[in-house]
């Protein structure tokens, strides 16, 4: 196909995505009556639709791009983080799903933050929790448009900052109309799609390199390395085993995906959920773990080193021009589709849950006499301008896509991980403990990646973070007046 052919087809790829996600805005436009329909959906959705929404949110184009491309330097054992994912899958939906559910029906909670408000019946808990989410889900959020970006630029062969815009206008069209029934229709859909996209891709990859033991021993020729597991105590080592943590464990105190275990309908559909969910989080972030390392020897056969910077300046840019380069068009354009969902469907709850967050738990407070229609229009327009706001910060990247997103992961999960678990399995738990465990973690987390992250140690501010949230929060429960 030529070039010229080849960037019409990417063009209308693109085109019908855009046209489909505003045929779901319209859909989940005629459910939307009320704050409370856009913000949980009502707690009407079922399970197969979030268990799929779930992992789909959980994914993304970090993962197909930012986490693939350093797995192609770091090697196979960079699937030791995808393995993890389907355990901590399990966790959230069969221990912390029927009780947060729970919860947040009794407590008519619709955010993160207004749930630990009302569970320990203190403002200041929803302002500070609220007030760390609206500020550092931003890093993540960028990381997400940087990874559509990078793929469109890419693949489609366009400017990189008109990526960025149009991974924008795309996430608008629907998350503004919608809330969460049209996100996670859209995720359901999405969700399909990727792990679709992410499966091809590698097995396409074993292909291209002649099997398994062969694709194996094509890695081992070009560096022994990337088919063993790291020594203990390096630096390689030290990344892997903390980015098992942060994107394993850390998810289960990350609020946007907190709101999908804890808004399902019933308890039945919870075990629907958990059934997709754990399907969905074992086989996606293998299969692009997998197809990251393996794109570097595929690229060797084309004289492409993935170590030279001159070559590829950026791991961000490896997957896009590995599949550009090494697979016919068709699967080139299913990566498109698969990258295209796989971000929209991240980016869609961050923004989300940025925009309910802000508009529910910082300015309603304030705003005492806002009705829920006022509240509703207020919350869509943020949700328009967190989009329009992360994508200017998405065109001049401020890092790479896996150092933003661990980032964010491990601020939040030290912040609200004690929080959290207390109020669900701690009869004690109280606002003291809580706000204890909240503020300890983060100071922890903040501290330990300013001072003691690897290089300097071989531990991520994860575990000091969630280590100290926890503690405190239980310590400070049981020493004070309960709730």
């Amino acid at each position: 196909m030529s070039d010229l052919g080849s960037s019409y087809l990417y063009a209308s790829v693109v085109v019908v995505y855009m046209v489909a996600l505003a045929i779901v805005g319209w859909l989940g436009k005629k459910r939307v009556r009320s704050s409370s329909d856009w913000y949980v959906g009502g707690f009407k959705i079922g399970g197969i639709v979030m268990g799929v929404a779930f992992f789909a949110t959980y994914f993304s184009a970090v993962l197909m791009v930012g986490f693939a491309g350093s797995s192609s330097q770091w090697g196979m054992s960079a699937t030791v983080i995808g393995m993890w994912h389907a355990v901590c899958a399990v966790l959230a939906f069969a221990v912390l799903a029927p009780r947060l559910s729970k919860q947040f029906r009794e407590l008519n909670a619709m955010t993160f933050s207004e749930f630990l408000s009302l569970r320990y019946k203190s403002p200041a808990l929803g302002y500070i929790s609220a007030g760390i989410i609206a500020i550092f889900v931003i890093p993540y959020t960028v990381s997400a448009f940087i990874a559509m970006g990078s793929a469109l630029s890419v693949v489609v062969g366009i400017e990189f900052w008109i990526g960025v815009l149009v991974a924008g206008a795309i996430i608008a069209i629907y998350v503004f109309s919608g809330g969460l029934f049209s996100a996670t229709l859209a995720e359901f859909i999405q969700g399909i799609v990727m792990t679709v996209s992410v499966v091809a891709i590698w097995l396409f990859s074993y292909y291209l390199l002649g099997g398994f033991v062969e694709a194996h021993e094509a890695m081992a020729a070009i560096d022994v390395n990337s088919v063993t597991f790291p020594a203990f105590g390096t630096n390689l080592w030290s990344t892997i085993v903390g980015l098992t943590a942060v994107m394993g464990f850390g998810m289960l105190a990350q609020p946007q995906i907190v709101l999908r275990y804890a808004t399902i309908s019933s308890r039945m559909n919870i075990k629907r959920a958990l059934v997709i969910a754990t399907a969905g989080s074992l086989i996606f972030p293998l299969a692009a773990y997998s197809y990251g390392a393996l794109s570097r020897p595929i690229l060797a056969s084309f004289g492409i080193d993935v170590m030279n910077k001159t070559q590829i300046p950026s791991v961000d840019l490896i997957i896009p021009k590995f599949v550009t380069i090494a697979f016919p068009p068709w699967l080139s354009v299913l990566f498109l589709a698969g990258i295209m969902c796989a971000a929209t469907s991240t980016i869609d709850a961050l923004v989300h849950m940025t925009a309910g967050t802000m508009t529910r738990d910082l300015i309603r407070p304030v705003i005492r006499s806002m009705s829920d229609k006022g509240q509703l229009r207020l919350t869509k327009f943020i949700s328009l301008a967190v989009s329009l706001g992360c994508c200017l910060m998405a065109v001049y990247p401020p890092g790479l896509i896996y150092q933003l997103t661990a980032y964010t992961w491990q601020v939040l999960a030290s912040s609200f991980m004690g929080p959290m678990l207390i109020a669900l399995f701690y009869r004690g738990a109280n606002k003291y403990g809580a706000l204890t465990g909240m503020v300890a973690g983060f100071a922890m987390a903040q501290l330990w990646y300013l001072f003691l992250a690897p290089p300097k140690t071989p531990l991520y501010p994860f575990f000091p973070g969630v280590a100290v949230s926890i503690v405190l929060a239980y310590l400070v429960s049981r020493l004070t007046k309960p709730s």
